[in-house]
C-alpha cells in the first residue's frame, strides 16, 4: 500500500502529461478538420473551376471549328477567285486583238460616215440646182405657152 501510495504523486503527473497530451492531440486534431473542411472547400472550388475551363475550353475548340470550316471555304473561294483570275488574263490578248480589230473597223465606219456626209451634201447642192433649172424650165415653158 505504501508504494502504491508513494507511486500517486508519479501517477497522477503521468496522468496529467497524458491529458495534456490528449489535449494537443484533440487540437490538432480540430485543427487538422479544420484544415480538412478548407482543403475541402479548395477542392470544391477548384473542381467548379475545372468545370468552368473545360465548359469554355469546349466552346472555344467549337469556335476554332466554324473557324476552320470558315477558312476551309475561304480558300476553297480564293483558289476558284485565282482559277477565274488565270482564266481572264488568258482571255485578254483575245480580247485586245479584238478591240483592235473593233476599233479600225469604227475608224473606217467613220471615214466612210464622212465620205457620205460629203457625197450627201453634194447631192443635196445638186438637188437643189437641179430643182432651180426644174423651175427655170418650167418657167419657160409657161412662158412659151
Amino acid at each position: 500500500k505504501a508504494s502504491a501510495e508513494a507511486d500517486v504523486p508519479a501517477l497522477t503527473e503521468k496522468k496529467k502529461k497524458s491529458d495534456s497530451m490528449n489535449a494537443d492531440m484533440i487540437d490538432q486534431i480540430a485543427a487538422l478538420k479544420e484544415r480538412l473542411s478548407s482543403s475541402d472547400a479548395s477542392v470544391q472550388l477548384l473542381a467548379k473551376e475545372k468545370e468552368a475551363i473545360e465548359s469554355e475550353k469546349t466552346e472555344l475548340l467549337s469556335e476554332k471549328s466554324l473557324l476552320e470550316t470558315g477558312m476551309t471555304e475561304m480558300s476553297r473561294q480564293v483558289q476558284a477567285l485565282l482559277e477565274e483570275k488565270a482564266s481572264a488574263e488568258a482571255d485578254v490578248p483575245a480580247l485586245t486583238e479584238k478591240k483592235k480589230k473593233s476599233d479600225s473597223m469604227n475608224a473606217d465606219m467613220i471615214d466612210q460616215i464622212a465620205a457620205l456626209k460629203e457625197r450627201l451634201s453634194s447631192s443635196d447642192a445638186s438637188v437643189q440646182l437641179l430643182a432651180k433649172e426644174k423651175e427655170a424650165i418650167e418657167s419657160e415653158k409657161t412662158e412659151l405657152l
